[in-house]
């Protein structure tokens, strides 16, 4: 991917919906696309999703092509793919706007223990 792809992607999900941040693994609060900062702890379901449903996550989701596809197969259940690589969420985030998708979101960090 060229550098000029990667940055326009970059623009790209800082616009949407489903695609949060955090680069603050002491601060558990997320940016959502308008740069609102959420308290979700405990709440993804009311405040993300507005279904009470289990969440399933995906850690270093990559491109999100799975999943979106868990989302649609299963949408009994709400799926949240975790990767700090913003360029490659932007698959998944654009393909679930694309179909509609309500039952999942990305979140744009790192994973630490």
């Amino acid at each position: 991917m060229s550098n000029k792809n990667k940055l326009q992607r970059f623009a790209e999900i800082a616009e949407l919906p489903n695609v949060f941040e955090n680069f603050d693994f002491h601060d558990p609060h997320i940016t959502n696309f308008q740069g609102d900062r959420m308290e979700v702890k405990g709440h993804w379901n009311a405040l993300v999703f507005n279904a009470e449903r289990p969440i399933v996550l995906e850690l270093a989701c990559g491109k999100g092509e799975y999943t979106t596809h868990l989302a649609q197969a299963h949408p009994e259940n709400n799926y949240i793919g975790i990767d700090i690589k913003g360029a490659r969420i932007w698959k998944g985030a654009t393909m679930a706007q694309q179909e509609g998708l309500t039952n999942v979101a990305f979140l744009r960090t790192r994973i630490e223990l």
